[in-house]
């Protein structure tokens, strides 16, 4: 079986959520100053976005048990585009916080679905492919903000310039979703798949019989559970780089609002290239090492960054930081796949939410906290959470 066309465009699919948010990303200050909104409400709005994907998670994962995850997948590329455009169209804060939450719940479901078939795809490879689909994540998202930035420049309208990049977006879904394969994460479990309860680290099969009677769970299982806790901190630590990198920058080492943006490209830029090249690292010396080792960079480069201080030395460590923390998300969302005690789709659906969970909860605390004391302080708590991520990276065996 053909297994390289639907790694392609499972890739495809990845890029294509990970552009619809790079667009909303780069146009939050225009959606902020079209409405005149302040910090705290948007912020309100926001809950919105993550409750409707917090919501849609679950259930998407349940209906991964009876529908092919490439049917879900082809949904999902079908409606997030347009959901995409509907908050640059609001005109209130409570049309904002409708339009974020049909957003939020397009995310939810394509997020679950593609990464339940990019699992699927590993099983009919028999390799690690996951870091690689995320990567197309990743170049989705500096795709969607780099089409974004390219329209400001030009001075189109942002609402406009994001309809044209949605069109895009929708062909290439469309290109892409018939050649996904006829894999699938439901179809694998049901079929007894051993292949299903291969450890992250190991890609080896399970024993007989090792999650037969357990296969078919909806709730999640003690692994999946621990595997959740440490999306959770991972995604925490993302959403806190991305949210407050380009502030530390500006604020607390003085630097312009030009090299200030660009912290977050060089944490993005390496989150990228790592994902790249994760596959073929996997491969090499296994998922655990992986997990522990990308932690533990990214652990050692915020807290250099923060005790350095200065300028040019943190647009490295960022750079540093995204390349550490690049992998961690990937390979946790296959252990989450390959569990023995629990199929692909709600496994996922778990551990989706709960990273969903930690992105959003992430920043605002660490703004609690930076009010309280200082921005630095607060990134120190990205630090210590990727170093507890690389004490127990040995747990997120499925």
């Amino acid at each position: 079986m053909d297994t390289q066309r639907p790694r392609l465009a499972t890739a495809v699919m990845f890029f294509v959520s990970g552009a619809v948010i790079g667009v909303w990303a780069a146009n939050v200050p225009f959606v902020r100053d079209r409405l005149d909104a302040s910090t705290t409400t948007l912020g309100l709005c926001l809950l919105a976005m993550a409750a409707g994907s917090v919501l849609t998670m679950p259930l998407a994962g349940r209906e991964l048990q009876r529908r092919p995850s490439r049917a879900m997948t082809r949904l999902g590329a079908l409606l997030v585009p347009p959901a995409a455009v509907l908050p640059l169209l609001a005109s209130t804060v409570w049309q904002l916080a409708l339009a974020l939450f049909l957003f939020g719940c397009c995310v939810g479901l394509i997020d679950v679905s593609m990464n339940a078939h990019g699992v699927a795809v590993e099983r009919a490879m028999g390799t690690a492919v996951m870091s690689s689909l995320h990567a197309g994540w990743s170049f989705g998202g500096l795709a969607g903000a780099g089409a974004t930035a390219v329209g400001h420049a030009l001075g189109a309208d942002p609402r406009a310039t994001a309809a044209v990049f949605m069109v895009v977006l929708l062909v290439l879904g469309l290109v892409a979703g018939p050649r996904m394969g006829e894999m699938s994460a439901a179809d694998a479990a049901a079929s007894g798949d051993p292949a299903a309860g291969a450890p992250a680290s190991a890609g080896a099969p399970a024993a007989a019989g090792a999650g037969a009677g357990a296969r078919g769970r909806v709730r999640p299982s003690r692994a999946v559970v621990v595997i959740g806790a440490l999306v959770f901190a991972l995604f925490m630590c993302e959403g806190a780089l991305t949210d407050w990198s380009a502030l530390y920058l500006d604020r607390d080492l003085g630097t312009s609002a030009s090299l200030a943006a660009i912290g977050y490209g060089a944490f993005a830029g390496g989150m990228a290239c790592g994902r790249t090249f994760g596959d073929a690292l996997k491969r090499r010396v296994g998922g655990v090492t992986l997990l522990r080792f990308g932690a533990l960079t990214a652990s050692v480069a915020v807290a250099a960054m923060l005790l350095v201080g200065a300028p040019g030395f943190a647009l490295v460590a960022l750079l540093l930081a995204g390349l550490g923390a690049a992998n961690g998300v990937p390979l946790l969302f296959s252990a989450a796949g390959h569990a023995r005690d629990m199929d692909a789709g709600p496994a996922i659906a778990a551990v989706s939410a709960a990273g969903y969970f930690g992105l959003l909860a992430g920043p605002p605390l660490l703004g609690f906290v930076a009010d309280a004391t200082t921005l630095p302080w607060a990134l120190a708590i990205v630090a210590l959470l990727t170093a507890v991520v690389a004490a127990n990276a040995r747990r997120a065996e499925g």
